[in-house]
This record gives C-alpha cells, structure tokens and sequence, in this order.
C-alpha cells in the first residue's frame, strides 16, 4: 500500500516490523515490537516520546477507600481499622477525609468530660524510617459531626513508597470514658497523586 501526502491512518511498515500512523500525510509514531513510539514531541504533553501527565489535571488524582470502621463507644478501644490501600507507585497523599454512615458522632467536650475523643491517623510502612508507624496524616474529632458530614485529615509527611502499605488507625485521646462520646462507623478515604 502506498501512502499519499494526505494520508490519514495506518501503515503496514513490513521492512521495519512495524505498523505507522499518519495524520494528514504526516507520520505521528509507529507501534513494534518495542511498544509505541512519538515522532513528533512538541505537543504538550508529549516530552521524549513519552505521554506526561502534567498538565492533565483531571486525571491526576486518585481516590481510594483506605479502610471502614465500626462504631465505637467512647470508652472503646483503639484500634487499626480493618483494610489498607497499598500503594501502586510512589505517591504522595492530597488529602484525606472521615465519613460516617448512618448516625452522628457525638462529642461532649470539656464542659461534662475529661475532654475525650478519638485521633485518627493514617500510618504507612515504607516512610524513611521503615518502621511501620509513620504517620502521614491525623486527625482530632473534638466535636460533634452529623450524618455524612466529612472530616479532614491534616496530612503531615505525605509521601507513600510504592508498595508501601496504608493503614488507619483510631485511639482515644484523654480518658476513656462511657460518657456517650461515641464514634459512629466509618470509611476512611484518601485523594492521592503518583509522583
């Protein structure tokens, strides 16, 4: 098959075990063996023949369930949630938020309590120390939150290596006390972008 100047679609390169493609008689790559290959980079998110990701905003960030809890009462213990969100690639995390399903949490505070409530924390693995407890987002619940009302996480050391291995966790700050501080169930849930 023959090519004219207007060409536009594929071309079956025998001498080159490759298969083309034109736009308007001008070659844009070709696929082999090897994979895919740009001829042309100047787009704009094309940089040595490779496909970047910066500038698509959009499709940057990802969002994932890192785990769910059940309800807690305020003399409850503290515990790693159930579940964990392994990193794909390395990342670093956006942002993160708590979610209730069915009911409120109910915080009495400093007025009728030892000012009870419960930290979350998200704690990776594979941070630079390595020691599995490094704390990479948190967050204080001293107050009240209705049904699916979204609590933020201040993220504090962000970056996650891949494979690296998201956990949640939840202790009580302040005395554990059964004076209806309750935490209902939960879903912990991150914004991430890979690095």
């Amino acid at each position: 098959m023959t090519r004219s100047s207007i060409h536009t679609g594929w071309y079956r390169d025998r001498p080159n075990s490759r298969l083309e493609y034109y736009f308007e008689g001008t070659k844009v790559g070709h696929i082999d063996a090897n994979g895919m290959t740009i001829t042309d980079c100047t787009t704009t998110f094309m940089r040595n023949g490779l496909v970047q990701t910066a500038g698509a905003g959009d499709l940057k960030t990802q969002i994932a369930v890192v785990g769910t809890s059940a309800a807690v009462a305020s003399n409850g213990a503290g515990a790693v949630l159930g579940g964990a969100f392994i990193a794909p690639a390395a990342l670093k995390i956006v942002s993160a938020w708590r979610t209730n399903h069915a009911l409120s949490d109910v915080t009495k505070g400093t007025a009728t309590t030892s000012a009870s409530y419960r930290r979350f924390t998200l704690m990776t693995d594979t941070a630079a120390t390595g020691s599995g407890t490094d704390i990479i987002a948190s967050l204080n619940a001293t107050a009240s939150a209705a049904l699916h009302v979204q609590r933020a996480f201040t993220t504090i050391a962000s970056t996650v290596l891949a494979g690296g291995m998201v956990l949640a966790s939840h202790l009580t700050v302040g005395a554990a006390t059964a004076d209806g501080t309750d935490m209902d169930a939960c879903d912990i849930t991150i914004a991430y972008e890979l690095v």
